[in-house]
């Protein structure tokens, strides 16, 4: 079988930076998340010891991108529109090595490229992948995650790989009840579930309110703060925990994943700070290791 990431003659190869995967199932977590399990040959080689993946998918009415090309330098060249695969950054949810699945949670409450992604893709859908890459978390004496319902694959995804004997507060905003899931975590670390209800997402205080009256730690203990979601929500508690709270810069991931008023495209080209060349770096390291990139060089 022809490996398409190695140019042949008169063909240059495709960009090494990505791997392509194809949709094997989705899955409905709740009403509104949606889950898409990845696979396929060029899943090998995928660590999962980093949060977030750069997602590439077709654009609608397109049934397959065009993938980028290797360019020079190990750049890569990207088709023009109209098949130029849209780009977005999503939390690797979960990884099953031996199963050869990967998960990808999609949030469907906005009308915005990712979302109807989501809801159109099926089995044999072909899906670019970068990374995984993005800040780590830091060990801590005492954790705190504060997110909305964008925030909740990557709240999971973390409360599921810290350690047995961890402690904390995660706090999580939701529409209602029905989007509530159940998933592992310490047994040591408080989680609440805020309903948001009627109200717009991004109107509501109740991330704020929460997290301004927990009790905080004792001095002696260090803490870690994970916060995600609306940009002046983040915005908002990031600031209290680094001023009022007096945390460590270093012991703060905060994040912003969209912003009220602004569309899901408009925030992405001017408020992703994830650069997507350290993402498609990770994937041409991994190769270098296994001693295939300079093979594609040919």
């Amino acid at each position: 079988m022809t490996d398409p990431t190695i140019a042949t003659a008169g063909a240059p190869a495709r960009f090494r930076g990505i791997r392509v995967l194809e949709v094997l199932r989705t899955e409905s977590v709740t009403p509104q998340m949606r889950r898409l399990i990845l696979g396929g040959a060029e899943l090998a080689g995928v660590r999962d010891d980093a949060l977030n993946l750069k997602i590439l998918f077709a654009p609608e009415g397109v049934d397959d991108p065009g993938w980028p090309l290797e360019g020079p330098g190990g750049k890569p060249i990207w088709p023009k529109d109209p098949v130029r695969p849209i780009v977005r950054t999503y939390t690797l949810r979960r990884f099953d090595a031996a199963a050869g699945e990967l998960a990808v949670d999609f949030v469907l409450h906005a009308d915005g490229e990712a979302t109807r992604f989501a809801r159109r893709a099926k089995p044999g859908d072909r899906v670019g992948v970068g990374g995984p890459g993005g800040r780590n978390i830091n060990p801590a004496d005492w954790y705190l995650f504060a997110g909305d319902h964008t925030a909740l694959p990557a709240i999971a995804a973390i409360l599921e790989k810290l350690p047995d004997n961890a402690v904390g507060h995660a706090f999580v905003e939701v529409p209602d009840a029905a989007e509530e899931q159940v998933f592992r975590k310490p047994a040591g670390l408080a989680l609440a579930w805020l309903h948001r209800n009627d109200q717009t997402p991004g109107r509501t205080t109740l991330l704020r309110d929460a997290v301004m009256a927990l009790r905080w730690p004792e001095a002696a203990m260090r803490p870690f703060a994970f916060i995600a979601g609306e940009s002046a929500t983040v915005r908002t508690l990031r600031a209290y925990v680094r001023d009022e709270r007096r945390m460590d810069r270093r012991q703060i991931h905060a994040i912003g994943y969209w912003r009220l008023g602004m569309t899901e495209n408009a925030y992405h080209d001017h408020h992703d700070n994830d650069r997507d060349e350290d993402y498609f770096k990770t994937r041409r390291e991994e190769l270098a290791a296994r001693g295939l990139l300079a093979e594609a060089a040919h």
